[in-house]
């Protein structure tokens, strides 16, 4: 039987790690140890515990119903110890903020946002750091997240932003020599660029108008690629309001149909429970909402 003298802390965080992702050659990755540690970290566990936690087999690993439980015990857990670290002197304005955003909104609208809160809060130091698209696990070191894509909450707050629409942009310059663009199909008169979160396909589909077989493709494997590469007039790119407002403004891309089509994924900012946000996070909290991504 387990209690505070026996708890077996690092088999634990081991297990948590292989538990997140079922793997335990990346849980090793991102403990920075070895895949025979993890490996032999887990099974000490399930001797300890007289309970098998995976389910082995083709290079795969698969919680059991015990490890499904032990791994929301142990996530809440190592949770609330981390938010009782971080969060020693939430009153204390004076001091740090990691926010975190995607490359693509951070770009354009978070970037804006952050930088005009940090000059009307010049005593707080902020760190900003990547989120990728769709992350589900977000680190607990993080204080205000604007995730694109619902993130899993564990014992955090989770409220939703805003739900773009996508439209197709491009530079200006390129439309002179083209046929105007009045209907979807028009659009494969320029090469079509593509990123990870938006799919030309559904588009075209979403606009009820078919594909055209003749279109020219260029993959990127970020938004940001794409939206660089639809600046320097290379094609069209699609998008959300968000990760292109000053281009618009700005004139360096241009709306090419008035109908848009709705994201796939909505932006959500995760926040910690008010009973361990500091004052910093809570301040900014607030200043994020009052502008609900507005141009």
């Amino acid at each position: 039987m387990l209690d505070r003298r026996t708890l077996p802390l690092s088999a634990l965080r081991a297990f948590e790690s292989a538990g997140n992702h079922l793997h335990m050659g990346r849980a090793g990755e991102d403990l920075g140890v070895t895949y025979g540690a993890i490996s032999h970290q887990v099974r000490a566990l399930e001797e300890h515990l007289q309970v098998k936690l995976f389910e082995r087999g083709s290079n795969r690993l698969k919680l059991t119903v015990a490890g499904e439980r032990l791994l929301a015990a142990v996530r809440e857990g190592f949770d609330r110890i981390i938010d009782g670290t971080l969060h020693l002197d939430q009153d204390n304005l004076t001091g740090g903020l990691v926010i975190g955003c995607t490359e693509s909104s951070g770009a354009s609208w978070a970037v804006k946002q952050i930088c005009e809160f940090q000059a009307q809060f010049p005593q707080i130091d902020i760190r900003v750091v990547e989120v990728q698209p769709q992350q589900k696990v977000i680190p607990r070191e993080i204080d205000v997240t604007i995730c694109y894509g619902q993130p899993e909450a564990g014992n955090r707050r989770i409220e939703k932003l805003a739900s773009p629409d996508v439209f197709p942009v491009c530079n200006p310059r390129i439309l002179h020599d083209l046929t105007p663009i009045s209907r979807p199909e028009h659009i494969s008169q320029m090469a079509l660029l593509h990123d990870r979160q938006n799919n030309w396909s559904g588009w075209f589909n979403a606009m009820q108008s078919p594909e055209p077989k003749n279109a020219r493709h260029i993959r990127f494997f970020s938004t940001n690629l794409a939206l660089s590469a639809a600046r320097m007039g290379f094609g069209a790119a699609l998008c959300n309001q968000y990760e292109v407002q000053d281009d618009l403004r700005q004139g360096r891309l241009v709306k090419l149909l008035k109908k848009s089509v709705p994201e796939t994924q909505d932006y959500y900012l995760l926040t910690n429970q008010p009973e361990y946000q500091s004052l910093r996070a809570r301040l900014f909290e607030d200043w994020v909402k009052k502008r609900e991504y507005s141009q």
